[in-house]
């Protein structure tokens, strides 16, 4: 009977490399799991971000679209020419907030 326990002892020491390498392989594939889950949720965020982006610029185009096929009209004509050419009409008097003007920069 001390030779059967001798033998069972030698087997399960001999198995402990192997135990360990099992240990270390299955640590190394939960660490890659979670590592790509990670990526797969930033990745994920990411996405709806530029869906988001996508929208907003459709919607700009859209906008844009609608500007020039009213870009003929006198009322565009004189929105432009106000907004961004600055210009007034003949004995217009434009008056410019300096305090609004200071916290606007």
């Amino acid at each position: 009977m001390d030779m059967m326990q001798q033998r069972k002892k030698r087997v399960r020491r001999g198995n402990k490399p192997f135990y360990m390498i099992l240990l270390v392989m299955g640590l190394y594939v939960v660490w890659i799991f979670v590592s790509q889950q990670m990526k797969l949720h930033e990745l994920t965020e990411q996405e709806t971000a530029y869906k988001k982006r996508v929208e907003v610029l459709k919607q700009e185009v859209a906008r844009r679209e609608e500007e020039v096929k009213n870009g003929n009209t006198p009322e565009f004509v004189e929105k432009v020419a106000r907004e961004q050419l600055k210009m007034v009409k003949p004995n217009e008097i434009i008056y410019v907030d300096m305090h609004k003007a200071k916290y606007s920069q």
